[in-house]
């Protein structure tokens, strides 16, 4: 089965209460990609010609599909056990994009799109959703999303209750696009910013039950006059129909090492939520000042811990390391965590990125993006 968070049925059937069993925390990716022009680096379409070469070459890899934004592509990855085996699909579906003349970066938000340069599919999903957005659409955005397999409801929402505190850590980790519209955004992360303006997005309720987050999500897409559970954009979701948890907070990633440690780390954390139950909620408002103080600043960031002081994101993000090896390390399944330990002391993504176009322009940032993205 291909992890494809909103298209086809799945082929399980759901169980009585509708979430559909996804697995002992096997695990997936979905890798959204942004096109861009060989001349000028820019966004560009062609989406359907590449769709049509690559989907013959994905065979047994995953999916590629369209997105909501002309200029972007998104690889989703069959079900996998472990992150080694996420990272070897999608290097070689990189490699096909690459293979078959696309160009593409793995960036939250283009560094130099202009505001409003952003075509839709022309397909009915997503006509809908610009009807609804509108202007808010105002630029693509990319993103990693991790999906992990749910033996069943109640240990969805127990993995729930756990990922959720730790969203603001994950995005200080993982901020990567500094610039929009051709300007520094003084964030580390400015896709925050743009999907954080689009509505059902950003720290997801708190829940303690499957009735309860079952019946809020009926009440919130009722609402919103929203079809299903797709429409909800929040960085961390349950997806029913696949039996999987998939956390949405990180921006897409040019290195696939850190990307695929990443994969690894969300395994990790899922894993020690369920063994370890969160027992105390961390207050929403303090949550949401995190989120914003991990946009801002990234891994500089100070957040505020489950007993209410500041650390250095850093540290907390260290420590989620130390937690997802201890799930994963019995199984053998954790090297993949070492490329986190390696990004926790070396320079961030955001800095690299301001370097590179302090030091020497515009255009050398985004060849560097485009070259780490496909080799």
């Amino acid at each position: 089965m291909t992890l494809v968070t909103s298209r086809p049925a799945p082929s399980r059937a759901a169980s009585g209460n509708g979430f559909a069993p996804g697995g002992e925390f096997s695990v997936g990716a979905e890798e959204e990609l942004l096109l861009v022009g060989a001349d000028n680096l820019l966004a560009a379409g062609g989406t359907a010609d590449l769709l049509a070469t690559l989907g013959p070459r994905a065979t047994g890899l995953g999916t590629v599909m369209p997105e909501v934004f002309g200029a972007e592509i998104e690889f989703a990855s069959v079900v996998c056990r472990d992150a080694d085996q996420v990272w070897t699909r999608l290097h070689r579906l990189r490699a096909a994009l690459a293979s078959a003349g696309g160009r593409a970066m793995a960036v939250g938000v283009h560094p130099a799109g202009a505001f409003g340069d952003a075509t839709l599919t022309d397909a009915p999903r997503y006509r809908a959703i610009g009807a609804s957005l509108g202007g808010l659409l105002r630029t693509p955005t990319a993103a990693l999303q991790v999906h992990v397999g749910m033996p069943d409801a109640a240990t969805a929402v127990t993995a729930y209750r756990g990922l959720r505190h730790h969203l603001p850590v994950l995005r200080a980790l993982t901020a990567a696009s500094p610039y929009w519209h051709g300007q520094d955004s003084g964030l580390a992360s400015a896709r925050w910013a743009v999907v954080g303006s689009y509505p059902r997005s950003g720290v997801p309720p708190a829940v303690s039950s499957w009735d309860e987050y079952a019946a809020l999500t009926a009440s919130v897409l009722a609402a919103a006059e929203a079809p299903d559970h797709t429409y909800l954009w929040w960085d961390l979701r349950l997806q029913p129909r696949l039996g999987t948890i998939e956390v949405r907070v990180m921006d897409a990633q040019p290195s696939l090492a850190v990307a695929a440690g990443l994969v690894a780390l969300v395994q990790g954390l899922a894993r020690a939520a369920v063994e370890r139950p969160v027992l105390v909620e961390m207050p929403a408002p303090v949550l949401a000042e995190n989120d914003f103080r991990a946009a801002r600043y990234g891994l500089n960031a100070r957040l505020a811990d489950s007993d209410g002081m500041l650390r250095p994101a850093r540290k907390l993000a260290a420590g989620l390391v130390a937690q997802a090896r201890a799930a994963l390390g019995t199984d053998g399944l954790d090297g993949p965590l070492d490329a986190i330990i390696r990004l926790l002391v070396a320079e961030t993504e955001p800095e690299r990125q301001r370097r590179l176009h302090q030091q020497h322009g515009m255009p050398a940032l985004l060849d560097d993006l485009v070259l780490r993205t496909l080799t």
